[in-house]
């Protein structure tokens, strides 16, 4: 049955039904409040985000992230979910720790529609590693320099942390792929701030 057909009690039934994430919380409870005071102007603007419950709470949470980036298209897929997060001057920088081998660490930097920048970030120590992609739940910069020195101080981090945490395991650790990575990102940071104090000095 069509959702947006159903009755206030029904919608509020269902709604009531569904398990929101933490930061969910909130925009259940404003659309359950809208429901429960026939609130139209408010129930409107959640229902334009989906036809069920599960939709409309979490496409409305991204679409209000996705704002910090300018992203403001209300547009949905196929499969119901929110997709208006369109990032630009996309680049992804790989550290190759073996010759002939795929980049397991990376960073992808992103411009959204208001000119602000975010990254994801991948590593891997051997056996062991983890990442994310770019998208709006990325922290917010203001340039792309700023938003690349963030990313690759992540990896040089990331790789500190499985170095402590798994000195001991060869198998998911080693440490000479991972000083082959730490120094190419150690390089580009100095790079960098050498660039930024030439600038600096002939500005």
């Amino acid at each position: 049955m069509d959702y947006k057909k159903l009755s206030v009690s029904e919608k509020i039934e269902q709604v009531r039904q569904y398990r929101p994430y933490k930061e969910e919380r909130r925009y259940m409870a404003i659309y359950l409040i809208a429901l429960r005071r026939n609130d139209r102007k408010t129930i409107d603007k959640y229902e334009r985000f989906g036809d069920n419950p599960r939709h409309i709470i979490m496409n409305r949470r991204a679409y209000d992230r996705g704002q910090l980036f300018g992203f403001t298209a209300k547009t949905l897929n196929e499969h119901g979910w929110l997709e208006n997060a369109k990032f630009t001057n996309v680049e992804q920088i790989e550290f190759i720790d073996r010759k002939g081998w795929a980049a397991f660490n990376y960073v992808t930097i992103g411009q959204g529609a208001n000119g602000k920048w975010s990254y994801g970030a991948s590593y891997s120590t051997g056996g062991s590693g983890g990442g994310y992609g770019l998208g709006i739940w990325g922290k917010v910069y203001n340039n792309r320099k700023e938003c690349l020195t963030a990313a690759l101080r992540e990896l040089l981090s990331r790789h500190a942390q499985q170095r402590e945490r798994l000195k001991n395991d060869p198998t998911n650790f080693n440490p000479t792929l991972s000083n082959t990575v730490v120094r190419q990102v150690e390089t580009m940071l100095q790079e960098m701030t050498a660039a930024r104090q030439l600038t600096l000095l002939f500005s």
